[in-house]
């Protein structure tokens, strides 16, 4: 499979994007799980 140079280009910045949009849902679920935790040690 042979990409024109703007293929390329496009196919990186959308995995770029989509990589970045799961680092920030999954470091939102790791918030949850601790804010979860901590309060539930708490009470």
């Amino acid at each position: 499979m042979s990409w024109t140079p703007e293929e390329e280009a496009a196919f990186l910045a959308r995995r770029r994007r989509r990589n970045l949009v799961i680092g920030l849902v999954l470091g939102a679920f790791a918030f949850l799980f601790y804010g979860i935790t901590v309060s539930r040690m708490v009470s």
